[in-house]
């Protein structure tokens, strides 16, 4: 009887093992103003990860943090990011899955202080909101501090819109998917729009604004640093593609990536 709970006890620990061999780590950033971090976390990436999770049969092991740290982690072999763009320097050290979706840079700003924005030179002189470590595109990286001075954030979107309805920036960079602008003023004005109010109560409906035109448009990937899993990179890889050609992405993505 004890040894037939012996070999019981190290099936039940072999399947333990296993079970924990099926399982990636996967660095995701966390918003400072999420009670929850998780709460971060869009319905379509959680259908992204459902779904990739089904197709390898591995688990992801998530893990919120803030971006500089996920990136971090990343480099230092300790799991995959989810949601990075490609970087000349981040090229250096990681490498990239297939694209998931296409993210667009915009310049938000108070209406009552909008500015024209055509090109990178509207900026100058302009203070300008961004989160630390985040790439916003060639352009804008080259402008930092030589056009506009930088207002360095935390990944925190009340305190963001705060600094801008305080004046202590002109506008602040925000990604989103959307394409439109008016839709983005929308968004915005109905999720910080509170904030004008507790501002200044006769502040007008639409205290927020989007400029006409993205600043940079780029694909966000899984990534990870070299040899760390090369054998689940290529499931991942798989799985991908075949959200693409199946139209999933589409279905989850309003910018899905462009099919493998």
């Amino acid at each position: 009887m004890i040894r037939k709970a012996g070999f019981l006890m190290l099936w039940l620990c072999s399947a333990a093992a296993q079970a924990e061999n099926q399982k990636v780590t996967l660095f995701l950033s966390a918003q400072h103003d999420r009670v929850n971090p998780a709460a971060a976390l869009s319905t379509p990436n959680r259908e992204l990860l459902a779904f990739i999770e089904s197709e390898t049969g591995v688990q992801f092991d998530r893990k919120f943090v803030p971006w500089k740290r996920a990136l971090q982690s990343a480099i230092e072999g300790k799991g995959f990011v989810f949601g990075a763009s490609q970087t000349p320097e981040r090229l250096q050290h990681l490498v990239f899955s297939e694209p998931i979706y296409i993210d667009n840079v915009w310049i938000v700003t108070r209406c009552d202080t909008r500015f024209s924005f055509n090109s990178i030179a509207d900026l100058k002189g302009k203070t300008i909101g961004m989160i630390r470590d985040a790439y916003y595109g060639p352009e804008i990286a080259k402008a930092v501090n030589f056009v506009f001075t930088p207002e360095y954030d935390v990944n925190d979107s009340i305190s963001r819109f705060d600094k801008l309805l305080k004046h202590r920036t002109d506008g602040l960079l925000m990604y989103t998917q959307l394409t439109d602008p008016r839709a983005l003023e929308d968004l915005v004005n109905m999720q910080y729009g509170r904030l004008a109010s507790q501002e200044n109560p006769v502040f007008r409906e639409r205290p927020f604004c989007a400029q006409g035109k993205p600043v940079h448009s780029g694909s966000l990937h899984f990534a990870v640093t070299p040899g760390y899993n090369d054998a689940y990179l290529k499931e991942l890889n798989k799985a991908l593609i075949k959200a693409a050609k199946t139209g999933r992405l589409a279905k989850w993505y309003i910018q899905p990536a462009a099919k493998g």
